[in-house]
């Protein structure tokens, strides 16, 4: 039922989109489809929890919901008179051999897919000798995501909190995981849950990418080589594992040890993580904050070249929904459009073309300046961060008068049907999350502030960039000087998302503007691809010479990541003992869903990632990062274990009712009084190593 449940809502996304665009080729009604179905399924059912909570009724309201909208429009092209699904002239029977010829970035596409089906399938609550396995790249996060599945769908509560800090309201984007919830309330495991809406978001990333460069390149080359620069991305990494040969411990300890991979190296200050198994496999909200954005960055730029002025209703309607689904996601959107904008408004000026030596004391100045200000933050008298996020802050103001200037130039009755519209959606939709949930937790230093060049731990700017950003630095520098206009379009917006990326840190863990970063890379990598082919093309009369040097291009682009791909495939380590398995089983059957429970503060804790249960408090490596102030509860959780006579006033002020003392507790906490604490309350379970106390 909950596998009908999430492709019912696919299928009438799809036919819907199908409807509304009848002109539109079948990838753009596919893709905006599952994505429209998907968004639909995050927010339909949320509305109605709100006033009746977490439900299968607010589930079975929101799918009638989204059939009367679908009979609406039904009713609307019958009223019209038009065909729902009209013939499209010209249009051959369909020949996968052709569509392939076509598109051979499909073959790609499915290569890298399957992959990714079966790392994640692996390394989600996979069985072994009662306990679960994981991998490397989801032996962190996933736990955390586990949780907020099974707490939304166990308690129902709505809007949701915290169980790993009961009484908080979950601020945290949340609807990336009440997806899976969904799934989980309507009957599916937990495993396949919290797998099947990535599945179809790996294709809604997948292919929004590949849409996204085909329609900017109309050229099937460049898009293969957009597409595998930018997910196979990696640095020059490569080079701390291979001086003492490919046969040393030295190289193939990335096959063996815990994060020593060409793409996530800490000791090497590699922190350019690749994309395919660091992001979209552990980062459920930036998977589905892509889901959305990538397609909807299709849909706007296609509204944009062709004028299509409705397509802006239905761009600000996703773009409105991504703040409790990916906030980086709807920032970055935010940044690239004030570019986008601004493109539009220029394109009606006529602008002189900039000369090579203009380019090159410009792109020389940047990098001068950014190098310097590196030098000065590792000096023994460093910048302080609030002069950073200044500089930040007078980039932002002096790109928006800028943008002002042509706005008040060039405003127009077209700017404010298509752009005004589009705003206004945005904020009507985005506002109400941002005040009620965003905004109220994204408070305090540790939120927005000032930090430059987000996740260097040492290197100046270019040292830094070179050995994590590889051969793409150096092409990205090559369209700056002798890129076409087009290629400088692509770029522009992104070159600013990423200048103000550099300087202002929107979150407590600097390493997640990676996030926003990314989103900006996107575009530089469909610009190289353009610029490579065209240069090499230009340079290159020998069509051997061409694919030779493109060959070389691709193998530096992607050789860190297929290593550390490699890596996470063969990767397995134990998540929950079969002890922690078996209680938690238990739990689920014998206890109630407001029940609360004590247990060591480890981020892998099994009551509250299978249980959906509360604990007193969950691991700081999760709540620090969100903001969120968690220091009573961890230390109460300390004095509960080890001070006994502190023990019955907490267990009362936190409305404890049942104890976990297991292998992780016993490891975190000296407790004095052991045999006398297991013989002071009831056991209720006690299966290897793990034994389950019932406070009365």
């Amino acid at each position: 039922m909950g596998t009908l449940y999430f492709f019912i809502f696919q299928l009438l996304g799809i036919l819907g989109i199908r409807i509304l665009f009848p002109k539109e080729k079948n990838g753009f009604c596919l893709l905006l489809g599952s994505v429209t179905g998907s968004f639909c399924l995050q927010w339909l059912p949320i509305l109605f929890s709100f006033p009746i909570g977490f439900t299968k009724t607010a589930h079975i309201l929101g799918l009638i919901s989204l059939i009367l909208l679908f009979v609406v429009l039904l009713i609307v092209k019958w009223y019209r008179k038009e065909t729902l699904f009209p013939k499209r002239q010209g249009n051959a029977s369909f020949s996968p051999v052709r569509f392939i010829k076509e598109h051979p970035c499909i073959l790609l596409i499915a290569g890298v897919y399957l992959y990714m089906v079966c790392v994640l399938w692996h390394h989600t609550l996979t069985p072994l000798d009662g306990a679960y396995m994981t991998g490397q790249c989801t032996y962190g996060d996933m736990n955390m995501h586990l949780g907020f599945i099974t707490s939304i769908a166990r308690q129902k509560f709505f809007p949701p909190e915290y169980s790993i800090l009961p009484g908080t309201k979950l601020a945290y984007p949340f609807l990336s995981d009440s997806i899976s919830s969904s799934v989980y309330l309507m009957g599916a495991s937990l495993k396949w849950a919290y797998l099947l809406p990535m599945y179809v978001a790996l294709l809604q990333v997948f292919f929004g990418v590949y849409l996204l460069s085909m329609y900017l390149l109309e050229n099937k080359n460049k898009s293969i080589l957009a597409y595998i620069l930018f997910f196979f991305n990696g640095g020059f990494g490569i080079f701390y594992f291979v001086t003492k040969g490919f046969h040393h411990t030295n190289f193939t300890r990335i096959f063996t040890e815990f994060y020593q991979t060409p793409t996530n190296y800490v000791d090497g200050n590699i922190q350019w993580h690749n994309i395919l198994v660091d992001m979209l496999i552990p980062q459920r909200a930036t998977l589905f904050g892509w889901a959305i954005l990538f397609p909807l960055l299709y849909l706007l730029l296609k509204a944009l070249k062709e004028q299509r002025r409705a397509y802006f209703i239905p761009a600000g309607i996703l773009a409105g929904g991504l703040p409790l689904i990916h906030t980086h996601s709807f920032l970055a959107l935010g940044i690239l459009c004030c570019g986008f904008l601004l493109l539009d408004l220029k394109r009606q000026s006529d602008e002189k073309k900039i000369s090579f030596i203009v380019r090159f004391f410009i792109v020389a100045a940047v990098l001068g300046a950014l190098y310097a200000i590196s030098l000065k933050m590792y000096s023994d008298a460093p910048l302080d961060n609030n002069v950073i996020f200044t500089i930040g802050i007078l980039l932002v103001l002096a790109f928006l008068i800028y943008l002002l200037y042509y706005l008040v130039k060039n405003i127009s009755k077209r700017i404010w049907l298509t752009w005004g519209v589009f705003l206004g959606i945005v904020l009507i939709l985005a506002l109400p999350q941002l005040f009620g949930f965003t905004f109220q937790q994204a408070t305090g230093d540790q939120f927005t502030r000032g930090g430059f060049d987000w996740a260097n731990a040492g290197d100046n700017y270019i040292v830094f960039a070179v050995k994590n950003y590889g051969i793409m630095f150096f092409l990205v520098l090559g369209v700056f000087l002798a890129g076409s206009r087009k290629q400088l379009a692509i770029l522009l917006p992104a070159t600013f998302l990423w200048l103000v990326s550099e300087f202002i840190l929107f979150q407590p863990n600097s390493y997640d503007n990676n996030k926003i970063l990314l989103a900006a890379y996107l575009f530089f990598c469909i610009a190289v691809s353009d610029f490579v082919f065209d240069k090499v093309r230009e340079w290159c009369k020998n069509r051997y010479l061409s694919w030779g040097i493109l060959t070389i291009i691709i193998f530096l682009g992607s050789i860190s990541a297929l290593l550390t791909m490699g890596r996470e495939a063969v990767s397995e380590y134990e998540l929950y003992s079969k002890g922690y398995v078996e209680a938690a089983a238990f739990i689920e059957k014998n206890t109630d869903v407001d029940d609360t429970f004590l247990t060591a503060t480890n981020h892998n804790n099994v009551v509250a990632s299978l249980t959906g249960r509360d604990i007193v408090c969950g691991s700081s490596s999760y709540l620090y990062y969100h903001g969120v102030n968690y220091t009573q509860n961890e230390a109460d959780v300390k004095t509960m274990y080890e001070v006994p006579n502190s023990r019955a006033s907490l267990f009362q002020k936190y409305g404890v009712d049942y104890i976990v003392v297991g292998p992780n507790e016993t490891a975190n906490y000296q407790i004095p009084d052991y045999d006398s604490l297991i013989q002071s309350y009831p056991i209720v379970f006690n299966q290897d190593g793990v034994i389950l106390l019932h406070v009365q």
